[in-house]
């Protein structure tokens, strides 16, 4: 059996380009292990972020997205809030994407404001 090489270089994840993975993230998406999309959606960030940096092109905006919604499917706003923050510290292209998900981070802070606030009781505990 021949061995596979692995490619590692900036935009690579265990031998693969990170474009390849959509339908991988799309499946795991689509079977509910959000655990499972959610550590390779980070891989595939991390990847894009080192073809960025080496290359000087834009980021993938596309795997912060889904992993955004990954998270505000879960209630996790503080990570959704976290991995759009570190989407708005990236280089942007000019496509419609950057900045739906610009709002869709004010929208995710408000609700992380939300979500901490403590109830309000409307018993006395006089």
């Amino acid at each position: 059996m021949a061995k596979r090489k692995t490619v590692a270089k900036p935009g690579y994840y265990d031998g693969r380009h990170y474009t390849t993975y959509v339908n991988d993230v799309k499946n795991l998406k689509k079977s509910g292990e959000l655990e499972e999309v959610e550590k390779l959606l980070l891989e595939l960030v991390v990847a894009t972020e080192a073809e960025s940096a080496v290359e000087g092109w834009c980021v993938a905006p596309w795997y912060y997205e889904e992993l955004a919604k990954v998270y505000r499917k879960q209630k996790e706003y503080v990570k959704e809030v976290a991995i759009l923050e570190r989407f708005a510290a990236q280089k942007h292209g000019p496509s419609s994407t950057p900045p739906k998900l610009l709002e869709r981070l004010e929208k995710a802070r408000q609700l992380m404001v939300s979500a901490n606030k403590p109830m309000e009781s409307s018993a006395s505990c006089e």
